[in-house]
């Protein structure tokens, strides 16, 4: 499947097959309501009768996958990679605008509907007309180039500081015909996290979660002060679908959790360390037991066979939220 074409802070790439194996077969929705660099739902294979919601409140984010899902030329021009010489680069072009652009199909239809004055004034009309107009030129393809030019030239993703390298937009061209192929099947949201949340759970979705990591908080673009952990495992304890989150290993994240949750531990090595052999702790919560869906048994607290890679069982809830 696709993977990122910018480097982000936190990308689950290497965590994506232990995610893919907990999330159950049958579900009828993925949503993703911290979607980052979309690492996760790039990489989960499309099911015809499963719906894929990326969300995340930046707004350049949402923008960058708005621009490869609508504007896929555009943003190649501003990329550097037109004009087209050769039959294999057209061959490339012609397949990046061979899906529909479902975005603005919809936009025309919400249009249509405006022409029924039964539901709304002339006045509500022109109001609603101008929101959808402006919705119809969200995707900036010039923003989306500097994100990405930005993204790729700082230290590990983080947007703040300067990475000292040459930028080679190569990869991204080769890597983004499997993202443009992945990213139509999905429907982009840019919205809270917690409203999409309870907006969209249900019983026979998933949704997986991978907010800013406790006391990292000021890393990301999207604020998110301290007591947004509380609210958020709250709001996660309450849903009626299955749940799968992500987080750095800390104390304070285990005592939240652990009353309602099953969580899992892994190592990774640290990016942002500057020295040799750095590992940062992560976690895996889900509100339900993954293992029957895992293909390696684990026992509590069992010694992994690689440090770095091996899945350990940390804790067992008192009692079980999802079955």
């Amino acid at each position: 499947m696709a993977k990122p074409i910018f480097p982000w802070m936190g990308n689950k790439v290497k965590l994506l097959p232990f995610i893919q194996k907990m999330i159950p077969p049958n579900v009828k929705q993925y949503l993703e309501p911290f979607g980052g660099s979309g690492a996760v739902v790039l990489g989960l294979k499309p099911k015809k009768n499963r719906l894929d919601i990326y969300n995340d409140l930046n707004n350049d984010l949402f923008n960058v996958f708005c621009c490869i899902k609508e504007r896929p030329l555009a943003f190649c021009r501003e990329l550097g990679f037109l004009p087209v010489h050769g039959r294999i680069p057209f061959a490339f072009y012609r397949d990046l605008v061979a899906h529909k652009a479902d975005f603005y199909k919809h936009i025309e239809q919400e249009k249509a509907l405006l022409q029924e004055y039964s539901c709304f004034t002339e006045f509500d009309t022109e109001e609603i007309r101008k929101i959808l107009d402006g919705k119809a030129n969200l995707f900036d393809v010039e923003r989306a180039k500097a994100f990405l030019l930005v993204s790729h030239g700082s230290f590990s993703g983080t947007m703040t500081s300067v990475g000292v390298k040459i930028i080679d937009t190569k990869p991204i061209l080769e890597e983004l015909p499997k993202v443009i192929k992945r990213i139509t099947t999905v429907f982009l949201e840019n919205q809270d996290a917690f409203e999409l949340i309870q907006k969209r759970d249900r019983s026979d979705g998933v949704i997986y979660a991978d907010p800013p990591y406790f006391q990292a908080e000021g890393c990301y673009a999207v604020d998110f002060p301290l007591e947004n952990h509380l609210l958020l495992r709250n709001l996660l304890r309450g849903c009626k679908g299955y749940v799968i989150l992500s987080y750095n290993k800390c104390q304070q994240i285990l005592d939240l959790y652990k009353d309602d949750f099953f969580i899992f531990s892994l190592i990774r090595n640290n990016p942002l360390a500057q020295s040799e052999g750095s590992t940062y702790g992560e976690l895996l919560i889900t509100n339900f037991d993954p293992r029957p869906l895992m293909d390696t048994q684990m026992d509590l607290f069992a010694p992994a066979a690689d440090s770095k890679w091996e899945l350990i069982l940390l804790n067992v809830p008192s009692h079980i939220l999802k079955t």
